[in-house]
């Protein structure tokens, strides 16, 4: 067996057509910047004032940090070959154990933001270990999961945990150039990602395991290893965008990340991954985060209603899965 970190696969991928795979996922990538532009010229006309404006744009870019953060994530996680349904409610029991932690133990703010990371990384890690050495369907276990860290939030933080301390507060809700610090934070996680997946040997070894398991194996590539490791990775993503929101707003909520994680899987395969495995790009997600953002803000300011906002983005996901579907049955 060669070593993964030394020697690149020994043998041929097969079903890894690297330029194949890049050209279709760049080719839905313009598509939705297409559809981006053509939404943002559409409403720029209909509602000039209200829509057309800096603070707009910049609202948009506010609320889509928690979702992009999530989103960048799940992208890595996709690429492997696997998902997470409990990324959610992680962002939530993370976020609350943290103020917790803060608030109630009296730890230093550092000290509970690392222990917050180190714990939604293990979360994920436990998912990771379900999927790749018990075999469990990642929907079950990670449905399962969900419930678990949904009622560990509940239990630690209630509705939420409020007036958290002001050096905690006053890092989310700084801002430069006039965007929020999350924001910038979402684009720097973003470029770092995307080094990583793009230049790192390491890193590039998920899409050889997203794309074909078996092959991967024989060429000495760690396939539950990788799995697991790029779990932790979203455990740990999730974590950080659950202790960013509350740092932003102040407050720890134990119910933000409710249907996060069906908004960062829409996203990200509209962005060009695919819940097959083995393609997506970092940048392809951020399109995709922006344009679910945009479709929202869009909405409100229509002044469509809460119940109809639901219909939309649900029909906007099953868009998203069945052009995933199509594509992958074009390539066989």
């Amino acid at each position: 067996m060669t070593d993964s970190n030394d020697k690149k696969p020994a043998i041929p991928m097969k079903g890894f057509r690297k330029g194949d795979l890049r050209l279709a996922s760049y080719s839905r990538e313009l598509a939705l910047i297409g559809l981006t532009l053509f939404i943002v010229a559409l409403f720029s006309i209909l509602y000039p004032y209200s829509f057309c404006s800096w603070d707009n744009f910049n609202a948009i870019l506010r609320n889509l940090a928690f979702e992009g953060i999530l989103a960048v994530g799940m992208m890595v996680l996709l690429v492997s070959g696997e998902f997470d349904l409990s990324v959610g409610a992680m962002a939530s029991m993370i976020g609350v154990i943290t103020a917790w932690l803060m608030k109630v133990a009296g730890w230093p703010v550092p000290m509970a933001v690392a222990t917050g990371l180190a714990l939604g990384a293990l979360a994920g890690a436990m998912n990771g270990v379900f999927v790749a050495k018990f075999r469990v369907n990642a929907l079950i276990a990670t449905l399962g999961t969900m419930g678990i860290f949904q009622g560990i939030a509940l239990l630690v933080g209630g509705p939420g945990i409020t007036f958290l301390p002001e050096s905690f507060s006053r890092v989310g809700q700084t801002e430069l150039l006039g965007l929020q610090l999350p924001v910038w934070l979402l684009a720097a996680l973003a470029l770092v990602l995307h080094g990583f997946l793009a230049y790192s040997r390491f890193f590039r070894q998920l899409y050889y395991v997203g794309s074909n398991p078996k092959a991967a194996r024989l060429s000495g590539i760690h396939v539950d290893r990788m799995q697991i490791f790029a779990s932790a990775m979203m455990g740990m993503i999730a974590g950080l965008a659950g202790i960013v929101y509350a740092s932003r707003i102040g407050t720890a909520t134990a119910t933000v990340g409710v249907g996060a994680e069906l908004q960062a899987i829409a996203a990200v395969i509209l962005g060009g991954a695919s819940l097959s495995g083995g393609k997506g790009t970092i940048w392809g997600a951020l399109i995709g985060v922006f344009f679910m953002a945009l479709i929202k803000n869009a909405l409100i300011i229509a002044r469509v209603s809460s119940e109809w906002q639901g219909i939309v983005l649900g029909a906007v996901l099953v868009f998203a899965v069945a052009l995933d579907s199509f594509m992958s049955r074009q390539k066989e």
